[in-house]
């Protein structure tokens, strides 16, 4: 019976250590692929610096971030398309890309094909920032000139009223300006 009990510990104590082994090496594993993908990430180098070829690229409406990493994995103008989907998440571009024919580089970044993707969608935001001001403008000022329309009249005890015009209050013996009556 102890010689049950001493096989049974022996290779219970063999399971543990094997499942714990198994689990530092899985960490090991996992620590290993972040730190790539984060050098990956932040400290971001062209596929090809000194590769000044041009590589065009088309992207429709209907592509999605993954599709266009997909396709840019293909012509060898980035290493991982899933990378390339989480750049674009943490861009200040996120959601940018717009549709359209680009001619890029293997010379250049992830990021700075997505500034470049992402262009016409930027410009279209200043445009129509730019309109926005442009009608608010307009309506502020034809809502000043509609305001002064329906401005109750001055008091007439008010200093104010005429000055500044060179003409005299409707007050007798009132003065303009320059002193005269």
């Amino acid at each position: 019976m102890n010689l049950k009990r001493a096989v049974f510990g022996i290779i219970d104590v063999v399971c543990k250590v094997v499942l714990v082994v198994i689990a530092v090496m899985f960490i090991i594993k996992a620590v290993h692929y972040a730190y790539d993908v984060g050098e990956e990430m932040f400290d971001q180098k062209p596929i090809a610096p000194m590769d000044t070829s041009v590589v065009t690229v088309t992207i429709t409406g209907s592509d999605s971030v993954m599709d266009i990493g997909k396709q840019l994995e293909e012509k060898k103008l980035i290493k991982d398309s899933k990378l390339f989907w989480v750049q674009e998440r943490l861009s200040v571009y996120h959601d940018m890309i717009g549709a359209g024919t680009y001619e890029l580089s293997p010379s250049m970044t992830a990021d700075e094909m997505i500034q470049i993707m992402a262009a016409p969608t930027v410009e279209a935001k200043k445009n129509q920032a730019a309109m926005q001001e442009k009608e608010n403008t307009a309506k502020s000022s034809s809502d000043g000139q509609a305001a002064g329309e329906d401005d109750p009249p001055a008091d007439e005890g008010d200093d104010t009223a005429g000055m500044g015009n060179g003409e005299a209050d409707d007050e007798p013996g009132a003065e303009t300006e320059n002193g005269e009556p």
